[in-house]
C-alpha cells in the first residue's frame, strides 16, 4: 500500500473471515483484551462455550486522543506520512490563495503545534511529496520543474517528455537535494525508495515507464520498472524481463541488497467477445505480483518469480519485513489486497506471501468483506519485525482495523473502527497511538479541509 492499504466488518454485511493463519498453532498472541463475545471473522470455534454467535462483534480499539489539527489551506490532498523523532510529517498538496503548492507538514506527535514548509508549485496531478526515514535522518521526495528549456521541442524532436524526481534532506527547515532522478513524463507517478542499513552507500529509486513502442506502433504495449542509485553516476536500468507489462514497484532493504517487486498485468481475452472492459479504455486484467532480488548496486541477483497467482486479480500490494521463525535475517513478506474472491459477492481479500527461500506460502489473512478502497500495512519508525496495524474498509465503506504481530500474522479479531470512517491511517508509533488523516468538520462542508487525529488503539 503510492504506498498503502484501508473498511470494516459488520454483522449485517458480508463478514471477512479470518483464515486459519489466525487461528491454528502459528497465531501471533493477541495483545488486546478478549470480550466474550466472538468477534465478527473470527471462526465459530473461537466462541466460548453458551454465548450464541451471533451476538458478536468486537468492540472498538481505537478513540481519538487530544486535539484534531487542521491542515492549512484549502483543497488539501494528503499523501504519505512517517514519524521523525518527536515529529510527524506528512506530504501534502495545497491551494493557498491562487497557488497550487506542495508543502510538508510538521506536527508535533500531541498534535499541539504544526509548520509548514511549502516545497514549491505543483504541476498537474503531481502526488504530494513523500517524506521517507533513512535511520534518523528524514528525507523527502517530490516532483520538481523542469529547468527553462530543459524539455523545449520534445514533442517535435520525437524525444519523450521527461520529469524529475527530487530526493531532498530535511535539516531544520532547509531541504538540500541530494540526488535527482530524470523519468519520462507518461501517466504513471508511481516510485518507490529504499536505503540500505550502510550509511556510506546510496539508496536506490524504481519506478515504471512506458516501454519503448514497437517499429510502427504509436503507443507502447506495456510498462516497464526502472530502478536508478541515488546521488551518483549510475544510469537507470531495466528491472523487469521483456516478458512482463510491469508497473507499481515497491522496494525493500534486504542483507547485501534489496528486494523489487511490481505488479504485472495481462489482458483477459473473453472466450467469445473478445477482452471485458475494466474501465475506460481498458480492457480486463489480470494481475499478479513478482519478485527479484537486487544487490547493493540495483542488479539482480536472482530470477524474477511470481508471488501471487497469474490469473488473480491484485488491486494493491506492500512488502514488509518480518520475524523470522528460522532466525537469523527477516523474513519477506508481500501482504496482497485482491479482488478475486472466493464466491460471488463475497468482497475483496488480503492475503499473506511468506518468502522462504524458493518457496513460497500463502494464507489468506482475510478472506473476504473487503471492500475497493485499498487497505493500507501502516508506516511505523524502525519497520523491523515490530508489530503492525492493517487497516481496511468493507463492502459499505466502513473502516475496520486488525492487529499483526511481528510475523505479520493476524495477532487478533478485526474491529469495527467508526472514528475512522471517511479518514485514511498514515502512521503508527508502537504500542498504541496511530495518527489519521479525515475532512475537517462535516464532509459536505469541509471546503476540502483537512485534519490530523491522533488515536490510541488498545
Amino acid at each position: 500500500m503510492n504506498r498503502r492499504f484501508v473498511g470494516i466488518l459488520a454483522v449485517l454485511v458480508a463478514p471477512a473471515i479470518v483464515g486459519c493463519d489466525g487461528c491454528d498453532k502459528k497465531s501471533e498472541p493477541s495483545g488486546a483484551p478478549t470480550s466474550s463475545a466472538r468477534s465478527p471473522g473470527m471462526p465459530a470455534s473461537s466462541a466460548p462455550l453458551g454465548i450464541p454467535s451471533m451476538v458478536a462483534e468486537s468492540l472498538p480499539r481505537c478513540r481519538v486522543d487530544g486535539p484534531r489539527l487542521a491542515i492549512p489551506g484549502e483543497d488539501v490532498v494528503a499523501g504519505d506520512a512517517e514519524i521523525a523523532g518527536d515529529a510527524l510529517l506528512v506530504g501534502v498538496v495545497r491551494r493557498d490563495g491562487a497557488r497550487r503548492m506542495a508543502s510538508l507538514v510538521r506536527a508535533s506527535l500531541d498534535l499541539a503545534s504544526l509548520q509548514v514548509l511549502d516545497v514549491g508549485p505543483t504541476l498537474g496531478d503531481d502526488p504530494p511529496p513523500s517524506p521517507r526515514m533513512r535511520g534518523t535522518t528524514a528525507y523527502v521526495m517530490s516532483f520538481a520543474r523542469p529547468k527553462s528549456g530543459g524539455d523545449a521541442g520534445a514533442a517535435t524532436t520525437g524525444r519523450p517528455m521527461t520529469r524529475v524526481l527530487e530526493i531532498a534532506r530535511l535539516e531544520g527547515a532547509r531541504l538540500l537535494v541530494e540526488g535527482s532522478i530524470v523519468q519520462q513524463a507518461d501517466e504513471s507517478l508511481a516510485y518507490d525508495v529504499a536505503w540500505p542499513a550502510s550509511a556510506d552507500k546510496p539508496g536506490i529509486v524504481a519506478w515504471d515507464e512506458d516501454a519503448p513502442a514497437k517499429a510502427g506502433a504509436e503507443l507502447a504495449d506495456r510498462g516497464v520498472v526502472k530502478v536508478q542509485l541515488i546521488g551518483t553516476a549510475a544510469k537507470s536500468r531495466v528491472a523487469s524481463p521483456d516478458s512482463s507489462d510491469a508497473e507499481a514497484p515497491r522496494l525493500l532493504a534486504r542483507r547485501d541488497g534489496y528486494w523489487l517487486a511490481w505488479l504485472a498485468r495481462r489482458a483477459e481475452v473473453g472466450e467469445d467477445a473478445g477482452a471485458a472492459a475494466e474501465g475506460p479504455g481498458e480492457r480486463r486484467a489480470y494481475r499478479w505480483v513478482e519478485l527479484v532480488a537486487l544487490d547493493a548496486k540495483g542488479e539482480a541477483v536472482s530470477p524474477v518469480r511470481r508471488v501471487s497467482p497469474e490469473k488473480g486479480r491484485v488491486a494493491s500490494f506492500d512488502l514488509g519485513a518480518a520475524l523470522n521463525p528460522s532466525g537469523g535475517e527477516p523474513q519477506l513478506v508481500v501482504v496482497v489486497q485482491d479482488e478475486a474472491a472466493h464466491a460471488e459477492g463475497a468482497g475483496e481479500r488480503i492475503v499473506r506471501y511468506a518468502i522462504d527461500g524458493e518457496k513460497v506460502e500463502a494464507a489468506d489473512l482475510l478472506d473476504g468483506g473487503v471492500g475497493h478502497a485499498l487497505a493500507e500495512l501502516v508506516p511505523q519508525p524502525g519497520d523491523g519485525g515490530a508489530p503492525r496495524w492493517l487497516s481496511f474498509s468493507d463492502t459499505q465503506e466502513h473502516a475496520h482495523l486488525v492487529p499483526l504481530g511481528p510475523a505479520l500474522r493476524l495477532a487478533g479479531a478485526p474491529t469495527t473502527e467508526p472514528s475512522l470512517d471517511g479518514a485514511r491511517m498514515v502512521a503508527s508509533s508502537p504500542p498504541d497511538v496511530v495518527y489519521a488523516i479525515g475532512p475537517a468538520g462535516a464532509a459536505d462542508a469541509s471546503g476540502g479541509r483537512v485534519e490530523l487525529r491522533r488515536l490510541l488503539c488498545r
